[in-house]
């Protein structure tokens, strides 16, 4: 891949000011609109970019949002990368946040969770992060996203665990995490199967109830679309069911 070459991403359908932006890159960057449960911008198989603008972030430090959202990031993907964006006076002025809490949140994430922080002082210029970051995972001969190739060099387990890397918001660290406690995919995918998604009296997704509610990080969103994907089955609210008849 070469400097000129275009660069592919996947941007999470509520980044559209980032959209916006990066519609005036076409000519450097391609990107696709899904749905993420995790990450706002997918780099490769292995990069994914968390992005909070200032405010943001610090609201996320208050209702305890960053860092569950930042242990799914690290969780799911083996580089993740936080990028925030306008970190400034304005907000450290104007949140009702002690500076130190701040400073305190951005060490836990970096310094004891191992996820790389990168500030920038605008959209602009996290555009031109997005792109550094996507020519630099991209150039190593990876331009497809989603492309998946199995070294020769790999064992049994880390082949079965490259299987289950294929799931539905899947990545490297879960599909290890499956595969040490249920030992084969076929085992794994008997758990999806049999863990069933919990609604509320009003119907509402809420919970996991099966094998993998012991484990964190996989939510009713996790269950439900590699049920759908893999067996065709598409979890509702029996209790609704049994009202609509």
């Amino acid at each position: 891949m070469n400097q000129s070459s275009v660069l592919n991403i996947i941007v999470d359908t509520r980044e559209r000011k980032l959209m916006k932006v990066l519609d005036g890159k076409k000519e450097k960057i391609n990107y696709t609109v899904e749905q993420l449960d995790i990450a706002d911008i997918i780099i490769s198989e292995e990069v994914a970019i968390e992005r909070k603008e200032g405010f943001d972030f610090v609201s996320s430090i208050m209702d305890n949002r960053l860092f569950e959202q930042m242990m799914r990031l690290k969780e799911t993907y083996s580089k993740p990368i936080l990028i925030l964006e306008g970190l400034n006076d304005n907000v450290f002025e104007n949140t009702g946040i002690k500076i130190n809490s701040i400073y305190g949140a951005l060490c836990k994430v970096s310094y004891v969770m191992g996820i790389s922080v990168i500030p920038t002082r605008s959209l602009d210029d996290t555009v031109i992060a997005i792109e550094r970051i996507a020519f630099r995972e991209q150039s190593k001969g990876n331009d497809a996203i989603m492309s998946r190739k199995a070294p020769k060099s790999m064992s049994t387990e880390d082949r079965r665990a490259f299987i289950i890397e294929g799931l539905i918001d899947s990545g490297p660290k879960k599909a290890k995490e499956l595969i040490e406690l249920f030992k084969t995919p076929y085992n794994v995918l008997k758990a999806i199967r049999n863990t069933k998604v919990t609604f509320t009296k009003t119907g509402n997704p809420k919970g996991i109830d099966g094998p993998l509610a012991k484990l964190s990080g996989y939510g009713w969103k996790f269950v439900q679309k590699n049920k759908e994907i893999l067996f065709g089955i598409k979890e509702t609210n029996p209790q609704r069911s049994l009202d609509e008849i």
